[in-house]
Formats: structure tokens, sequence, C-alpha cells
């Protein structure tokens, strides 16, 4: 029946697709349904076009009875998405469909509140008041479709064939993947959430009695779950770390910390039992760190970037981060407590093979600029950006020691090991910092 439609549109062009299921005896029920009539549309689209040509002693006529093909030969040129771009444009579909539902039961349930009235809202301005309100236009002939169908403040349908899965079934479905993303992100095991992974993992919760495309379904989930998961680069925090941050060991470290700042004069009490430094303290604490620097947005991961995964951006990711060699800068910087920014210090990668072979590029003196602070030198003074190099970029013990030595101690002139003078520097837990010789 659905090719009978399909041929009496054919062979009549100016008839409607409704009007052509009911010539071809579909019920007046069948004719309406969409997903009917949109069988027969591919049908008539599927269909290559054809012209009848009539010619006459005076005159030819060219008449097209289906919609012209494309030209022969004629390629549109296919953009393709990073996984982290088609991962956000699912969360900004998600988000446009949430506010087209929202919009779709207002217009319905208004519409069907104006019908009660004497004198109500016709459907057309019930359209435009909430293309007002929410920005989504709803057509008057859908909101008064819906009212006779009985669907009054409800989301609308979904277009296309009914699936394989009952709406419940999806829906538990939708939560397993979201729970297991979860569930597996909180354990540190963030490496089995790629996207292959997942789609394997699916596959085996897939009955085999069921003709289901793994691909299609791993593609609704993500669409069905794009609120509350996203796709990208998880930042990972390091597992020592994540391991040491309990809540004993963060009382025992401050506590620490403000005894020691007592002990060695760089605080005291107040009236009230608590801890003050005073304002001329603050230049003698320091606190410095170092960072990788890179330029092709690999993180300091040789071999490409990060593998992209699936996550719940409102959890922490407690995977394992692995810091590989790449050919990278180090920096090391810091401030003062006081807020001075301390000379920052570059450390870049060579492959020169002694020190009169290595060199840098003019540029980098040219447009380093000194930094002004006072430190230990009684008064504000310039003092210079230092760089030096190595085979991997990185700090390792001797060169951290170096740095330590001529850009560290050189800020504090009067340093000594009496009340008063003492520097206090805070940094972080490397094994180089635990020098017998510092």
């Amino acid at each position: 029946m659905v090719k009978k439609a399909a041929q009496v549109i054919k062979e009549h062009p100016t008839l409607k697709v409704p009007e052509a299921m009911r010539v071809a005896k579909f019920t007046l029920d069948e004719s309406k349904d969409r997903t009917m009539q949109m069988r027969v549309c591919r049908i008539i689209e599927g269909t290559p076009a054809t012209i009848a040509i009539s010619q006459s002693p005076t005159q030819t006529s060219v008449s097209t009875l289906t919609s012209p093909s494309i030209v022969s030969g004629q390629k549109t040129k296919k953009i393709c998405m990073t996984s982290v771009a088609a991962g956000q444009k699912r969360v900004n579909d998600h988000a446009a469909m949430m506010v087209k539902k929202a919009a779709h039961k207002k217009a319905t349930t208004m519409y069907n509140s104006e019908l009660q009235k004497p004198e109500g809202l016709s459907a057309k301005q019930v359209s435009q008041l909430v293309l007002g309100e929410f920005g989504v236009e709803i057509k008057a002939r859908t909101i008064q479709r819906e009212i006779c169908e009985g669907r009054v403040g409800v989301s609308p349908k979904k277009m296309g064939p009914q699936g394989y899965f009952p709406p419940k079934t999806f829906d538990n479905l939708v939560n397993a993947f979201e729970s297991y993303i979860k569930i597996m992100q909180l354990n540190g095991h963030g490496g089995t959430l790629s996207n292959n992974k997942l789609k394997i993992l699916l596959k085996k919760c897939t009955s085999p009695s069921i003709s289901c495309d793994t691909t299609s379904l791993f593609c609704r989930l993500q669409k069905a779950a794009a609120d509350s998961i996203v796709v990208g680069k998880g930042k990972n925090a390091e597992d020592r770390r994540v391991k040491w941050m309990t809540y004993y060991n963060l009382k025992t470290w401050f506590d620490s910390w403000q005894e020691e700042l007592i002990e060695l004069g760089f605080a005291n009490l107040d009236d009230e039992n608590k801890v003050v430094i005073p304002p001329d303290k603050l230049e003698h604490i320091l606190n410095v760190d170092k960072t990788c620097l890179v330029l092709d947005g690999s993180k300091c991961n040789r071999g490409g970037r990060p593998e992209v995964i699936f996550y719940s951006p409102y959890l922490p990711n407690l995977d394992k981060a692995t810091i590989k060699n790449s050919a990278t800068t180090t920096m090391i910087a810091g401030s003062t407590a006081a807020g001075e920014p301390i000379p920052p210090h570059f450390q870049f990668q060579t492959r020169a093979q002694s020190v009169e072979t290595q060199s840098v590029n003019i540029n980098l003196v040219r447009f380093l600029p000194n930094i002004i602070g006072k430190f230990g030198a009684g008064e504000e003074k310039e003092w210079p950006v230092t760089f030096g190099f190595n085979a991997k970029g990185g700090m390792d013990k001797e060169q951290f020691k170096q740095y330590f030595k001529t850009n560290i101690v050189s800020l504090y002139p009067d340093a000594d090991d009496k009340a008063g003078k003492m520097v206090l520097i805070k940094v972080d837990s490397g094994p180089e910092r635990l020098e017998i010789d510092f």
C-alpha cells in the first residue's frame, strides 16, 4: 500500500501525501500517521527524476514530474568534528531539546485551558506567546493536533519507527551507562572509559537474539546522557596525592605549619590565641613551584594527545596520571607571602653535547622583562629572569640545587640562621628537595 501511494503521487504530483494515501485505500487514521507518511516520502525521494518532453511543430515543453536530482559528479565536502567538539554539540543539542520539550508542554497546556474559556486564545496566539517566552516556535497546527490526540502537557512524540527497546528498558540502560562511567571514574579506572571499550561492553549487554546496531545504540546513549556525561581528556589527579589527602593528614599538616611558624619566629599568637604573621615577615616567606610549558597541546605526554574518554564533570578524575618525556620547557616561578613575584627560571631542552655549543635565540633575552621587588635587599630593585639547559628540559637534582643557590639565595643577601633573618621557602615533595646539602 505504501508503494501504491507513492505511485499515485508520481502520477498526480499535485496531490498531498495524506490524500494519495487515502486514494491507495489507507484508512483515515493511517493517512494521518506521521510515520506512514514518511515511508511514502522516502520511496518518492528515492526515485530518480523523470522528465516528460512533448514536442510540437511550434514549441517544445519540458515538465519535471518529480524533484530534480543533484548534478552528476557534484560532491559536498564533509567536515568532521573532533571528539570533544562532537561531545559539546551533543550537550548543546540536549539543552535545546529540553527547552523545546518545555515549550511544547507549555503550549499544549495553555491551549487546552484556553479552549475551556468562552473567548479563549487561538492556537496561533498561544504559539506566539510560547515563542516569546522560550524562543522556540511550536506551530499552531501541531498544538491543535496534540490536543485532538489527547497529548496535553507531555513531550512531543519521537519521529521515526519504533526501536527495539521499550522506553522503560532504554531509560534503565541510560542509567546503567551513567552509573558505570561514574563508578569507574571514582575508582581510578578512567582508561576503561574510551569509545571503543564502552562499545565492546555495550555489545555484551545486548541479547544476541536482538538485531541491534551497537554503534547507533551507543550514539543514542550519548545523546540521552549528554547533560551528565561529557567527552574529553580527563584532568587526572595523581594517585599519591589522592591517597594522601585525608582529613587526618591535612589537619596534621596545617597544625605543624602553625607550630613551625611560631617556633622559627615568623608568627606569634594574638589575644584570641590565633596565629598572626607580622607584615614585615611576609616578604621572608616564599612559595615556588615548577610547571611544564608546551606549544602543541599535548600536556607533556609524548606520543600524541591523551586518549579521549567519557567522564562526569561533576566528579573528580582519580586516574593515575603518567608523566612521560616530551619536548617541553620547564618554568619555575612563585611569589612571597607579601605578593612579590619571584624572578622565573626557564629550563630549555637542548641537544648540545657541551656547554660551549649551547645556544638560545637572542629574542628570548630581548623580550624577557626584569622583575621588580624588594625581598631581602632593603629597597626595590630589578632582578633578571634566568634560564638553563639540559637534555630533557626538566629540573633534576643538580639543576634544582643550582637554581636554588643562584636565584633564591641572591634575593636575600642578609639571610642568616638567626631570629628575624631566616627565610622560609615552601616547595613540593620532589626527590631533589630532600638534599642534606641544602
